[in-house]
């Protein structure tokens, strides 16, 4: 305040309003982006390598924003590997298989005849409700029916020739 003012004798408040800030402020980010520049953590999905800003991605996703303000070991790390790998007993190897269409946490999975199956799960904002199934003769993902609700966290069992999910 002016040596002048005090709280009760000067009342006028000026603001001050940039009208486009918030549309400058995402081009000025995405322009960091591209460029590659002030990225602070990469994702790789595969042999696909995403750069990215903690910041960014812990303001849109509670997945990213737990895991980058948590004491879980992941915080720190300077990049992320997100990839579904398959075991082979007879040569005691894994290998990277094709990745699901999104990722997915606390997805429910089940084994029924030759096709593995992920159910629902959590993709850092929402419950899904989608279920893929994975072929490994063609090393592909499919879409199949969606759950009437979205769940994480599924227990998938396999009766007879159908499965269930409880939540």
């Amino acid at each position: 305040l002016p040596p002048h003012c005090d709280m009760d004798s000067c009342s006028s408040e000026e603001f001050y309003q940039a009208v486009h800030h918030a549309e400058q402020t995402f081009r000025k980010m995405e322009s960091y982006l591209k460029q590659q520049q002030l990225c602070d953590v990469i994702l790789i999905a595969g042999d696909r390598k995403i750069p990215a800003h903690r910041l960014v991605l812990s303001s849109v996703s509670d997945y990213f924003a737990a895991m980058f303000t948590s004491d879980v070991c992941e915080a720190k790390l300077y990049s992320f590997h997100f990839s579904l790998l398959r075991y082979d007993p007879k040569t005691d190897t894994w290998t990277m298989v094709a990745p699901l269409s999104m990722p997915r946490d606390a997805v429910g999975v089940c084994l029924l005849g030759d096709k593995l199956y992920a159910v629902g799960g959590y993709d850092g904002q929402s419950y899904l409700n989608t279920m893929e199934a994975y072929d490994p003769q063609t090393n592909e993902w499919t879409q199949m029916a969606s759950l009437n609700i979205g769940r994480a966290g599924a227990c998938v069992v396999v009766i007879k020739h159908d499965f269930v999910s409880t939540a």
